[in-house]
């Protein structure tokens, strides 16, 4: 059984913490993100949250999704 949020239509601004690869030399970083939709299952709650995408041109490398 799922239960959808009643504030899908309304995407709400959210914080999320992108964890640091020591590998690649990169640091923890927090972005701003918007939640589009929740609901919550049997097994606790599923989030659709879409994340920026964007280019560093110094380096070349992507980050967000």
């Amino acid at each position: 059984m799922t239960t959808p949020s009643d504030d899908a239509a309304r995407p709400v601004p959210v914080r999320v913490v992108l964890p640091a690869d020591p590998a690649l030399g990169q640091p923890e970083q927090e972005v701003v993100a918007r939640l589009w939709r929740r609901r919550q299952t049997e097994t606790g709650w599923v989030y659709l949250v879409g994340l920026p995408s964007y280019r560093d041109l110094e380096n070349s490398s992507r980050t967000g999704v």
